[in-house]
């Protein structure tokens, strides 16, 4: 019988401490990964333990609650969790490996087995080796210390580890980006070829289970069925992290044996620790793979053997940027022209940004519930009012339902889906009180829009069309949820200053597609306790200086026709692979919220923060 620590099975007939001794106290006893799984359950549904997350989430969090609990000198900020755990332990008579060591040696029980082997990793110190020696000799058995080396783990498929994440993310989410993590993991079933095609396919908008659905690809079918048993798993009333698990082994399998062991202990571990906090998501689970696996090692790439160390280098010479071949739209356009540091972070290098705020997840919805109400509905005059205000209320709760997943919290997806509720009130009286003073058709919801102007190619969507009765002109309207111009006067100047490009684009667009704009509207959607005022510009074709009262106003043509022109220019600018440098803007109200603030370090302190120094 070899006894080994934990963190090296499977190691052929070897046992853990805890089942071993176990087996001779006749009580349940507690290995390392359990102790860990449930300081770790316990910190995180205790609201009094004062433990901050960022603490908690860190991977040698409960390895350090558990070392200070052991040799008993528990820092005082500890000692609220630490007394949770001793509280529960002992109320369900629960030993550790060194109380159940202490238990077995006074009980003299008979192992049976004329041979102990101990790992040396569990003989760290005189105490404890002092202790098996005399569980050895009370048991009759022949005690001899083995040295297995460092007590790691085998080498893992991270790769597998990584696809089983996305698996169990999207079981609790069911979203898009979720499967097509899954779809590019080696269990997925699929060939990365097919794959990838199925990616292409769906693009960035489609959803890719619509597109699976309606292939013929037998391996993406399975691929589908598997995503639906584990995820009927998972939400099963009596689901567990190991039944989860095992139908994500049912329906993908699992190559790596090492690699499997280590998941199925993690998920027992991890069911055993819910007997003190019973409700569980698949986040929690998560994070008991990472936190367990942070120091476990990988999978050796035999591509990599014969690599060797590279020669430092000197630095390359300064040269222009080159870029690619690439479309603009009039958000990219605005980003340069508010910060050309904030255009080179998210445009030329693709940064990462951060999975965004409620505010902006409350845009995504809103637009989204637009679009499906107007879509059934292109025409107000002579309507329904309580009819419109159910299908529109009904729209904006199914909406807010799909991207539930999206908000941090449920609390925080109630307080915006009630807003938007509110808002669409005020939404529907400004609509029917429009339709009612000047006729109009809905002609278009989220319409793509591509145009080539100056030989470069501009692309966006527009969020509604509209086409008056009486002259059959269109007038262009973007949704806004978020901080716009207050007035038609302060929406112009930002035209007539090329910080704002949207609107004059889609002017472009739709006349070059052949319609006659004689309106651009901004619908402001964030304030559910206002009533909806447009910021409205007439485009007029006069000489006279184009005028603005309140929220509505006029611009002429050619200050379109200058818009236009200043946004080929930007484009030429930047498709020209000739510059050097995207310097940060001097303005610190372009930084409050720049999700690339943190990189740059060359962005201007804001007036406060100047002469706080």
């Amino acid at each position: 019988m070899l006894l080994v620590d934990e963190r090296r099975l499977p190691t052929g007939d070897a046992l853990a401490p805890a089942a071993l001794l176990s087996r001779l106290v006749g009580r349940r006893v507690l290995g390392d990964g359990e102790r860990r799984a449930i300081v770790r359950r316990i910190a995180a549904t205790r609201d009094d333990t004062g433990i901050a997350p960022h603490v908690r989430a860190s991977a040698s969090f409960a390895q350090r609650v558990l070392d200070a609990c052991d040799r008993g000198a528990i820092p005082a900020p500890l000692e609220p969790l630490a007394g949770h755990v001793r509280t529960l332990l002992a109320f369900a008579d629960l030993l550790d490996v060194r109380g159940a060591l202490r238990a077995a040696t006074g009980a003299a029980p008979a192992l049976g087995e004329p041979l102990l082997q101990i790992d040396a990793a569990l003989c760290a110190d005189d105490d404890e080796r002092f202790a098996w020696r005399r569980l050895a000799t009370a048991a009759r058995a022949t005690f001899e210390i083995v040295d297995l080396g460092p007590p790691v783990t085998p080498p893992l498929d991270f790769a597998y580890v990584a696809g089983t994440i996305a698996l169990l993310q999207f079981a609790a989410s069911q979203s898009d980006a979720d499967a097509r993590r899954m779809l590019l993991a080696p269990q997925s079933g699929v060939r990365s070829d097919d794959a990838r095609a199925l990616l292409a396919a769906a693009g960035e908008r489609a959803s890719l289970l619509d597109v699976v659905a309606r292939g013929a690809l037998a391996d993406a079918t399975r691929f589908v069925h598997g995503l639906q048993t584990v995820t009927a798993a998972y939400k099963a009333p009596d689901a567990t992290a190991e039944r989860t698990l095992a139908a994500a082994f049912a329906s993908f399998g699992c190559d790596d044996a090492a690699t499997r062991f280590a998941l199925e202990r993690i998920a027992r571990d991890f069911d055993a620790a819910r007997a003190f906090a019973e409700p569980w998501e698949a986040a929690d689970f998560v994070a008991e793979i990472d936190a367990e696996l942070a120091g476990a090692t990988r999978h050796a790439d035999p591509s990599h053997a014969e690599l060797i160390e590279a020669q430092p280098v000197t630095d390359e010479p300064p040269a222009p940027v080159a870029m690619r071949k690439i479309s603009f739209s009039a958000s990219s356009l605005n980003a340069y022209a508010e910060c050309a540091r904030k255009w080179w972070f998210r445009y030329a290098c693709a940064a990462v940004e951060d999975r965004g705020s409620s505010a902006s997840f409350y845009g995504i919805a809103f637009h989204a519930a637009l679009e499906d109400f107007h879509t059934g509905h292109v025409r107000f005059d002579g309507a329904d009012p309580e009819a419109l205000a159910r299908t529109l209320d009904f729209a904006v709760v199914a909406a807010f339902d799909r991207h539930r997943t999206r908000f941090d919290a449920p609390v925080e997806f109630e307080l915006q889906k009630r807003r938007a509720r509110r808002t669409a009130k005020k939404y529907l009286a400004w609509l029917l009180e429009r339709a009612n003073r000047a006729p109009f058709e809905v002609i278009g919801c989220e319409t793509a829009t591509e145009v080539e102007l100056g030989g470069q190619r501009f692309i966006g969507f527009i969020d509604r069309l509209d086409r008056d009765d009486r002259t059959g002109t269109v007038t262009v309207v973007d949704y806004k949820t978020g901080s716009i111009a207050t007035s038609a006067l302060e929406y112009l100047a930002d035209i007539r200053a090329f910080r704002e490009f949207q609107l004059p684009f889609y002017y472009w667009a739709r006349t070059e597609a052949g319609d006659t704009v004689s309106r651009l509207a901004l619908i402001p959607l964030k304030d559910a306790l206002l009533d909806v005022a447009p910021v409205e510009l007439e485009v007029v074709t006069t000489s006279r200086p184009p005028r603005a009262n309140g929220t509505v106003g006029e611009i002429a043509a050619a200050e379109l026709a200058r818009a236009r022109d200043h946004m080929i220019a930007l484009a030429n600018e930047l498709a020209g692979g000739t510059l050097r440098a995207f310097p940060a803007t001097d303005d610190p109200d372009a930084c409050r919220y720049c999700a690339y603030a943190n990189a740059c370090r060359e962005r201007p302190l804001a007036l406060e923060e100047r002469f706080g120094r």
